[in-house]
């Protein structure tokens, strides 16, 4: 706790990770609630207000924090967040790179 509010440290990457840099992010805690998971399980989870950066244009975005070191993707991007903003087209990949490969 600071300046009377909660914060929390946390990484983004598991150690197994082949990315992982030991980085930890501090962070104030914007809020506390229950969540249900995929699994259809309710859990409390912790939520932090960041910002991420798509093609180029840097976005607010609130995000909960939960161990995902057992799975695939060490971050989720929520439909709310992508709502009115993105079209999302599942069949195409790396679109923010410069310039496709040849």
């Amino acid at each position: 706790q600071k300046n009377d509010k909660k914060w929390v440290k946390f990484n983004l990457l598991d150690p197994d990770h082949p990315s992982y840099n030991e980085r930890l992010f501090t962070l104030p805690v914007s809020d506390i609630r229950e969540v249900k998971s995929s699994n259809g399980q309710t859990e409390l989870r912790v939520f932090i207000k960041t910002k991420i950066c798509f093609f180029e244009y840097v976005h607010e975005i609130e995000l909960s924090l939960t161990n995902r070191s057992e799975m695939k993707y060490p971050l989720l991007i929520g439909r709310k967040f992508l709502k009115n903003k993105f079209l999302v087209d599942v069949s195409k990949k790396h679109l923010s790179t410069n310039k496709e490969k040849s």
